[in-house]
């Protein structure tokens, strides 16, 4: 690989060396113009590092000795550019990078998911919060702690928003608007579908394949002409046929 194709490098950060390693011969393989800079096992010498460097993109592993990923991200007075967990968590600190729109990937890596996971790095010209960061820390630690946020992106950053407030999310082409109880209109650089994956256990339900309401919001439903749902904010919002039936068992199932 000749320097004329570098284009964004990356730094890994894994007490693991042999993970490290793997992790860096994948990068390598998948994308041509991602330059590794510097690879870390100790946390504490990449913490030094990165104060005093910038990289496009970040490879973190999160359970370390001495300093934890969560720790290192929080001691940084610049947050690198983009940062990608690397995780063997349980399925329930898989919910927490979700719930807070932040990258992961799971060992063993997968590496189409790599690849996967540097596009949309290289493309996202969102910056990564601290309050993002020790959301996601406090979550994993914290096991009982119910969701009762999550984080989407928007063009600016990230917005916090509470779960309840949500009224109605309505796909918008590689996008979604959500709609919220103040009657505020937010658009997020997400597919309707990523809000249905994370939103589907806290009373919503994806009607359409353009909308996914919280029936807690719900005035009525109108089972003629395909059925209509009115919602508290006045929207009125179709029921596609081929969802109706599954839409209909889901309010007796709420209705318990």
């Amino acid at each position: 690989m000749t320097n004329e194709y570098i284009s964004y490098n990356c730094c890994i950060v894994d007490d693991e060396i042999n993970c490290a390693e793997v992790l860096a011969y994948e990068i390598n393989k998948v994308r041509e113009d991602v330059a590794l800079d510097k690879l870390f096992t100790d946390p504490e010498e990449a913490l030094v590092y990165l104060q005093e460097h910038q990289t496009d993109i970040l490879f973190l592993d999160i359970e370390m000795p001495h300093l934890n990923g969560f720790e290192l991200l929080e001691k940084l007075n610049i947050l690198p550019k983009n940062v990608i967990f690397t995780t063997a968590y349980d399925q329930y600190a898989i919910q927490a990078f979700r719930y807070m729109a932040v990258d992961y990937l799971l060992k063993p890596i997968d590496r189409s998911l790599l690849g996967e996971a540097i596009e949309k790095a290289i493309t996202n010209n969102r910056k990564l919060e601290k309050q993002v960061i020790q959301d996601i820390h406090h979550k994993l630690v914290s096991p009982n702690t119910v969701f009762n946020k999550i984080a989407v992106p928007v063009e600016q950053g990230y917005l916090m928003i509470n779960i309840s407030e949500i009224v109605l999310c309505t796909a918008n082409s590689n996008y979604a608007n959500i709609l919220k109880n103040d009657g505020n209109k937010i658009l997020i650089s997400k597919p309707l579908k990523y809000l249905d994956e994370i939103l589907n256990s806290h009373g919503f339900c994806r009607v359409h394949q353009s909308s996914l309401v919280n029936i807690n919001y719900m005035e009525s439903y109108n089972r003629r002409d395909g059925g209509i749902i009115t919602l508290s904010s006045g929207d009125k919002v179709r029921v596609s046929k081929s969802r109706k039936h599954a839409f209909e068992k889901f309010l007796l199932t709420f209705a318990r």
